[in-house]
C-alpha cells in the first residue's frame, strides 16, 4: 500500500482513483472494496476482527480511495507505515453538502435502495448479498453522516429537501478533515482538491506529471460521465444479488407449485379416508 485516500465521499474520490491509475498505481475504489472485501469489512466492523486483516486485504494493492476504506485511514497507516495519505477536500463545506445532496437525490430518483419499500424485507430475505450490502451501508451511513435520507427525521428547509440536516453534515465535514490533519504526520499528508490537477499530487508522490488532462470523474454536470450510482448497477456483486433473488423466487414458485399439485392429488384420498373412518371427522 502506497497511497491511502482518506477523503470523504463526494470529495473527488473517483477522480483521484482514476488519476492514480494513470500514474501506474493499482487502485481499489468503492466498487473493488465491495467485490473483493465486502465480507472482510463486515468482519472488521461487526465481528471485531484485528486491523491486521487490512494488510491481508490490501497487501497487493497500491492505493485505496472512497468508502469504506477511507474510514480506516488510521489503521491503514499503522499497517502500511511507508504509505502516504491524500485527504480530498472540496472548495467549501457548502460545496461538499451540495454534492452529497445531489448524489442522494439522484439515488432516490434512480430508486437505488430504500429500506422503507414494502418489498425491501423480502429482497433481503431472498439475497445474502443484499443483506451483507445493507449491513455495510448502515455503517457507511453512520460514519459519513449520510443517514438513510428516506427514513431519517425530516428537516423542514428548502436546503434540506430530503430531510438531511445541513448544519450536521457541514460540521461533520470539518470535524472529519480536522481529525485527519491532526492524525497524519505532515510529511505523509497531502490535502488535495482535484481542481489543483496533477502538480501537487505528482510532487507529493514523486511522480512525473503525465501528458494528459487530470481525470474528472462522476461529475454532477458537464461532460456526460456516467454517475457512480449507474456504474454500481453493473458490478458483478449486484449481478450476483439479482441471481440469488431470481433463483430463490424460482425455488419458492416450484415449491408452491409442487405443494399445489400434491394437495390436488391428496384431496381425493383424504375424502376417501374420511368416508372409511367416520371418527376422523
Amino acid at each position: 500500500m502506497k497511497v491511502i485516500g482518506a477523503g470523504l465521499p463526494k470529495t473527488g474520490t473517483t477522480s483521484l482513483g482514476a488519476a492514480l491509475k494513470v500514474l501506474g498505481y493499482s487502485v481499489h475504489d468503492h466498487e473493488e472494496h465491495l467485490v473483493f472485501n465486502l465480507e472482510n469489512y463486515l468482519k472488521l466492523i461487526y465481528e471485531g476482527a484485528d486491523a491486521s486483516l487490512l494488510k491481508k486485504m490490501y497487501g497487493d494493492v497500491d492505493a485505496v480511495v472512497d468508502t469504506p476504506s477511507c474510514f480506516f485511514w488510521r489503521e491503514l497507516m499503522q499497517q502500511f507505515p511507508d504509505s502516504k495519505v491524500v485527504l480530498g477536500v472540496r472548495d467549501s463545506p457548502e460545496k461538499w453538502y451540495d454534492s452529497v445532496l445531489s448524489h442522494c437525490q439522484y439515488m432516490q430518483a434512480a430508486n437505488w435502495w430504500d429500506n422503507n419499500k414494502w418489498y425491501s424485507p423480502l429482497v433481503m430475505l431472498l439475497s445474502p448479498t443484499v443483506r451483507a450490502f445493507n449491513r455495510l451501508y448502515n455503517f457507511i451511513s453512520v460514519k459519513a453522516v449520510i443517514v438513510n435520507v428516506w427514513s431519517a427525521p425530516k428537516v423542514t428547509s428548502p436546503r434540506a429537501p430530503l430531510g438531511m440536516n445541513p448544519l450536521i453534515l457541514k460540521n461533520h465535514y470539518h470535524d472529519y478533515n480536522d481529525a485527519v490533519k491532526q492524525g497524519v504526520p505532515a510529511d505523509r499528508l497531502l490535502v488535495f482538491n482535484v481542481k489543483e490537477g496533477w502538480g501537487p499530487l505528482c510532487q507529493f508522490l514523486g511522480q512525473p506529471v503525465p501528458d494528459c488532462p487530470f481525470p474528472r470523474e462522476n461529475q454532477a454536470k458537464g461532460d456526460g460521465a456516467v454517475p457512480v450510482v449507474d456504474q454500481m448497477n453493473k458490478i458483478d456483486l449486484l449481478k450476483n444479488a439479482r441471481y440469488e433473488i431470481i433463483k430463490n423466487v424460482s425455488y419458492i414458485a416450484i415449491a408452491v407449485g409442487v405443494m399445489g399439485v400434491g394437495m390436488g392429488l391428496l384431496a381425493p384420498r383424504v375424502t376417501l379416508l374420511k368416508e372409511s373412518l367416520p371418527w376422523i371427522n
